[in-house]
């Protein structure tokens, strides 16, 4: 017996995922590509539960409606209504949006955001890492 498989975009699963978290229940979801190497590889899964307000702090990461797609990315700067978020796989290309926007976070442990803060703080110098994990881990 061949179990027949079927591909759903993420668009549409992660409206739900977004639906789920504004009727104040978490979800569970499995993180889909390298934009969030090391700490998050494809594959991996990851619990979101909606986002409070407190939950708006430098290094959080958190989900969220970048636009034309949903990402799960870290949180870099917060200024006022604005949340800026960038994906620890990424030198550039950061994304930013009014608070609204951000519907769910990842309980991260204060180890994860202490390796986070070191992460971040060699954004230039991480490309070099970067290449060498891009290598090793799946896609």
């Amino acid at each position: 017996m061949t179990m027949r498989e079927k591909s759903v975009e993420n668009v549409a699963t992660f409206s739900v995922v977004r639906d789920i978290l504004l009727e104040g229940q978490s979800v569970t979801v499995t993180v889909k590509g390298q934009s969030m190497l090391p700490f998050f590889t494809s594959g991996t899964t990851v619990h979101l539960r909606p986002i409070k307000s407190d939950d708006f702090k430098r290094y959080n990461v958190v989900f969220a409606d970048a636009g034309n797609h949903f990402v799960i990315h870290r949180i870099i700067d917060v200024k006022g209504d604005m949340v800026t978020l960038l994906g620890d796989g990424n030198i550039v290309g950061t994304e930013s949006m009014p608070r609204s926007k951000v519907y769910g976070v990842i309980d991260c442990s204060a180890l994860h955001l202490f390796f986070a803060k070191i992460w971040l703080a060699i954004r230039p110098l991480r490309r070099f890492p970067l290449a060498i994990f891009r290598r090793i881990t799946p896609k």
